[in-house]
């Protein structure tokens, strides 16, 4: 694995340790992975269910991102992207991975 320099990404730490603390008790049981990345001013979000999620889980994960998007100002956008993938299926994530679920 490699290291990823603070000069490279100067807003890479930030926006993952904000993703972390948002999915602090707010994670489904039917949640596979959660990624992050700032682009520009919007901040993308992808969440990834194994198979169909209640509408619960969808809220669930909601806080997450309106966690996130809090931890910037008011400038900033939220694009939030709720994926249904049974799993074993490949999944394909966005800059920073913030959470996998183990899967056999």
């Amino acid at each position: 694995m490699s290291q990823i320099s603070p000069d490279d990404d100067p807003h890479g730490v930030n926006l993952r340790l904000s993703a972390q603390r948002a999915l602090w008790g707010n994670v489904p049981r039917t949640l596979r992975a959660a990624s992050v990345e700032r682009q520009g001013t919007r901040i993308c979000c992808r969440f990834i269910f194994d198979g169909t999620a209640s509408e619960e889980d969808r809220e669930t994960v909601s806080l997450v991102g309106g966690h996130i998007i809090g931890d910037y100002p008011p400038e900033f956008t939220l694009d939030e992207e709720f994926l249904e993938l049974q799993g074993p299926g490949q999944m394909t994530h966005l800059k920073y991975l913030v959470f996998l679920r183990f899967e056999q």
